[in-house]
């Protein structure tokens, strides 16, 4: 499932160093667990190109008392910002690993993200990431 995801990425020959696949994205494409969309954040850039893109849908929410801003196609989302917690975006991006081709944020910041949100799905999440950094180390 998450192989159409990445090959959907890899059809939009995104620039380097302008993004990095984030949220469930670094779990699923080392088998972790599956995940049913692609989160990307993006730099300021490319998310101002692809929000005037045909077919691309703007939405706005909260989340950790502040606004989000993304845009989405395909289950594919893009993001300029992360939460909850602060995130140095740029960072993110030039300090990510290519894996099959495409920019994953590392698993010790997923780690950190995860950790932060505490959600119930977090929780499990958390679990597998630290069992996957102890046997894959």
């Amino acid at each position: 499932m998450f192989s159409s995801f990445l090959q959907k990425i890899k059809n939009l020959q995104l620039p380097a160093g302008e993004f990095a696949i984030f949220g469930g994205g670094p779990l699923a494409v080392r088998n972790i667990r599956e995940s049913h969309d692609a989160d990307l954040i993006v730099s300021e850039k490319l998310f101002g190109e692809y929000k005037q893109k045909l077919g691309w849908k703007y939405k706005s929410f909260e989340r950790d008392g502040r606004y989000v801003e993304m845009i989405e196609k395909d289950e594919i989302e893009f993001y300029k910002d992360w939460g909850p917690g602060k995130w140095d975006i740029a960072k993110l991006i030039q300090e990510s690993e290519i894996i099959n081709g495409l920019p994953f944020v590392k698993l010790a910041e997923v780690l950190k993200w995860k950790k932060i949100s505490d959600r119930e799905k977090d929780k499990k999440d958390i679990l597998f990431i630290e069992n996957y950094l102890q046997n894959n180390q």
